[in-house]
């Protein structure tokens, strides 16, 4: 199944994802979907969470999750906050979670500007470098 949608963090598939400052063992991205990847969801059992009143989802995967671009090259680095991404992903039924959906690969689509005031940041950083 397929999903299109934008991500809500910078998201390096690289590492792990921790929580409360342990590794979870798993690979995870998180979007934001319209209504349509909602609905594909949705129809496959999938529960939907909210983020900032947009609905969202978060994929994941103990193994590997190649990330290419539109031109099918394989993208190592880090996705930015706002990137568009289409996610395939198949779902496994939980006993307490329902159905969970695992990414397979992520194509990037359009590569986002990062979390809110990155840029700048990123500016001042490189500006006051030594070297």
């Amino acid at each position: 199944m397929l999903v299109q949608g934008t991500t809500i963090f910078n998201t390096a598939l690289t590492q792990f994802d921790t929580y409360q400052g342990q590794s979870t063992d798993k690979y995870s991205l998180q979007i934001t979907l319209d209504k349509q990847a909602a609905a594909i969801l949705d129809k496959a059992g999938v529960k939907i969470k909210e983020y900032e009143g947009e609905p969202i989802r978060k994929f994941t995967s103990r193994y590997d999750i190649p990330v290419f671009t539109g031109r099918g090259e394989q993208w190592n680095d880090e996705i930015p906050s706002g990137s568009t991404v289409r996610v395939e992903f198949t779902t496994k039924e939980h006993p307490t979670a329902g159905m969970v959906p695992y990414a397979k690969r992520v194509l990037l689509l359009e590569v986002g500007e990062g979390y809110e005031g990155q840029k700048e940041a990123d500016a001042e950083f490189y500006e006051t470098s030594p070297v």
